[in-house]
Parts: C-alpha cells; sequence; structure tokens
C-alpha cells in the first residue's frame, strides 16, 4: 500500500496522479504549490508532538515570532575519551613540555615536534567535552536566526536567514568505515549541522524545524 502523501503547506492529501517521480515533482491542486516528492516520502507522516521531545532534546517556542529546537550531544562515549584524553594528554604534552619547565631550559627541536600532540589534545579534547556536556542548537527569532555548537555559552555561532531557507533535510556525509546523518538547510548558503547525534534527538529536531519550517509558509526552491 501507498503511504499518503500530504501537503505541507495546506495538509491536504495529494493524489499519485499529480506526481511525477522522474522529475521528482508533487503538485498540490489545492495551494498551487509544487514539492519535492523524495522529501515528502522521506518524512515523517505522523504530526510530532513538540511538547514531548525525546531525553537529551527539547523545543520551546519564544514569542512573537521565534523559537529554539536544541539537542544534547551527550554520549556514553564520553565514559572513554574524556579518561582517554587525561592520560593521554597529560603523558605527552608533560613528557615533552613539564620536563622542559621544570628544568627551566626549552629546545625548540623537542618544542616543535610537541605542537602534533597539542593540536591532538585540541581536536579529541573538543570531542571529549562535546560528548560530556556539548550542545547544539537552532535560535530563530523572526527572519534571523543563530546555529550553535559548543558547551554552555562557548561555543561556534553561525547566522542565517530563516526566510531564506528553502529545505530541511536530513543529509549524510560518509567516512571510510561509517556513516554519519546531519540536518542540512539548503539556500543561499548550505549549512551543515548536528552530525553525528543520537538519532532519536536528530530525528526530533529535523521534525520539529520541517513543522515549523512549515508553518511560516516556506516552499521549496
Amino acid at each position: 500500500m501507498q503511504a499518503k502523501i500530504i501537503c505541507p503547506s495546506c495538509r491536504t492529501e495529494i493524489p499519485l496522479d499529480d506526481v511525477n517521480v522522474s522529475t521528482d515533482v508533487a503538485l498540490c491542486r489545492h495551494c498551487g504549490q509544487n514539492w519535492s516528492y523524495a522529501e515528502l516520502i522521506q518524512d515523517n507522516t505522523t504530526e510530532i508532538d513538540l511538547l514531548n521531545p525525546p531525553k537529551g532534546a527539547w523545543f520551546r517556542d519564544t514569542p512573537p515570532r521565534g523559537f529554539q529546537a536544541g539537542v544534547s550531544t551527550r554520549s556514553a562515549i564520553a565514559f572513554f575519551l574524556v579518561p582517554f584524553m587525561c592520560v593521554w594528554s597529560g603523558i605527552s604534552l608533560g613528557g615533552i613540555y613539564g620536563t622542559q619547565f621544570a628544568r627551566g631550559h626549552f629546545s625548540l627541536g623537542i618544542s616543535l615536534f610537541g605542537i602534533p600532540f597539542i593540536l591532538g589534545t585540541l581536536l579529541f579534547g573538543g570531542a571529549a567535552v562535546m560528548s560530556a556536556c556539548g550542545k547544539v542548537t537552532v535560535t530563530v527569532e523572526g527572519d534571523d536566526g543563530i546555529l550553535f555548537t559548543g558547551v554552555g555559552p562557548i561555543g561556534l555561532r553561525r547566522r542565517f536567514s530563516w526566510r531564506n531557507v528553502t529545505k530541511v533535510r536530513l543529509t549524510e556525509t560518509y567516512g571510510r568505515r561509517s556513516v554519519c546523518q546531519q540536518i542540512t538547510f539548503d539556500g543561499l548558503k548550505q549549512y551543515n549541522f548536528a552530525g553525528g547525534i543520537n538519532s532519536e534527538r536528530l530525528n526530533f529536531m529535523l521534525a520539529a524545524l520541517r513543522k515549523k519550517w512549515r508553518e511560516t509558509n516556506h516552499s521549496p526552491a
């Protein structure tokens, strides 16, 4: 049996006669808008309850024209990463730079040798902290939006125009041995975020953002 195809704008069912699979177009004759058939099929057919998010996710409206959707990046891997980073960075950096501090004499060659260990500590240390207490949020007020990834108030902020977002979709990036899902905003500029988040939290955030996107009567490009 074919799942019902619902217009995101007016919530009217789109008959299969108005779907062109080859061109990926679904036409809603009720409101006159064209939609991506693949996106409608991919989308969750059930209405999301924004008041009952899964553990580690949240959503709140901020009247008159705003909202925030967020997810925690906390993960059980923190029980491995945090101790590992403390031991690894303590031994490597302590051995390279601690001994030089203790002697009061610095060697340029040894100090330069330690630079990769410093960079590794920053990179994997950041991942360890994010897995312990990080978060990803999307905050919108009117047409202004902010994507935040970090811990508490410290992190990366990217500003974007909510009005210019033409599509909210789930995308994948491929590594050598793994596939990472993330949320993507398409528009004048593409924004990728929330990669590697717990799938239940990620799906809630995706559904919440799509719901709000539709409520503002956006239509795909």
